[in-house]
C-alpha cells in the first residue's frame, strides 16, 4: 500500500514539474499573416491640428490668426499621403486688415505630405506637408509645414513650423497678399 501511495505521489509531481516547462513544439513553421493597418501599403488616414501666428509684412499692417483642421485621406505609403480637409481660422484683429466684419474664415483645402526618413526604426522622424486651397471668404492659400511625427506608424503627434501665403480682399476694393508664420500642433491617426 504504502509503495503503491509512493508511486501515485511520483506520477503526479512529475507531471506537474513537466506541466511547467513551456516549450512549444510546431509541426511547421507559420505563413505570414497580413494586417493592413500594420503594413506599409495604403489605408485611411486622419489629422487634427491646430495652430497659431501672424503675417510677418514689413510695410503693411499685419494680422494674428488661429486656425484648427480637419484633414483625411489616403496613404499610399509613409512618404506620401494624399487627403482634402477643412477648418476654422479665427483672426483677432481682421479689422485692421480684411475688408470683412467676420473675424473667421473657413479653409477647404488639399493636402499632400510624407515623411522625409523612414518611420520603421525611428520613433521620431521629419515630415513635410503641403496645405493648397481657399478660404472662404478670403481667397486662395498655400502653407507648406516642415516638422517633427512623435509617436508609431498610426498614432503621431505632429509638431510643425509653417510658411502661410494668403490672398486676403483689403479694403482697397483689390486682393492683397500676405505672408506670415505658424505654429502647429495636431495628432495623426
Amino acid at each position: 500500500m504504502k509503495k503503491t501511495a509512493i508511486l501515485c505521489l511520483a506520477l503526479v509531481a512529475s507531471a506537474t514539474a513537466f506541466s511547467q516547462e513551456r516549450v512549444i513544439r510546431m509541426s511547421e513553421a507559420p505563413s505570414k499573416t497580413y494586417n493592413i493597418a500594420e503594413e506599409d501599403g495604403g489605408s485611411f488616414w486622419c489629422a487634427i491640428e491646430a495652430g497659431g501666428g501672424s503675417t510677418a509684412m514689413e510695410y503693411k499692417k499685419n494680422v494674428a490668426m488661429l486656425s484648427t483642421t480637419y484633414t483625411g485621406g489616403y496613404r499610399f505609403n509613409q512618404y506620401l499621403k494624399v487627403g482634402a480637409g477643412l477648418g476654422v481660422i479665427y483672426y483677432p484683429n481682421s479689422n485692421n486688415v480684411r475688408d470683412t466684419k467676420y473675424h473667421l474664415a473657413m479653409p477647404l483645402f488639399l493636402n499632400v505630405r510624407g515623411n522625409i526618413l523612414s518611420e520603421e526604426i525611428r520613433y521620431t522622424v521629419p515630415y513635410w506637408s503641403v496645405n493648397v486651397g481657399m478660404a472662404i471668404p478670403d481667397g486662395f492659400f498655400l502653407t507648406p509645414t516642415v516638422g517633427l511625427r512623435i509617436g508609431e506608424k498610426r498614432n503621431a503627434f505632429l509638431v510643425g513650423i509653417s510658411y502661410t501665403f494668403r490672398h486676403f480682399k483689403a479694403y482697397s476694393d483689390y486682393t492683397e497678399n500676405y505672408s506670415g508664420a505658424l505654429l502647429k500642433l495636431g495628432y495623426e491617426f
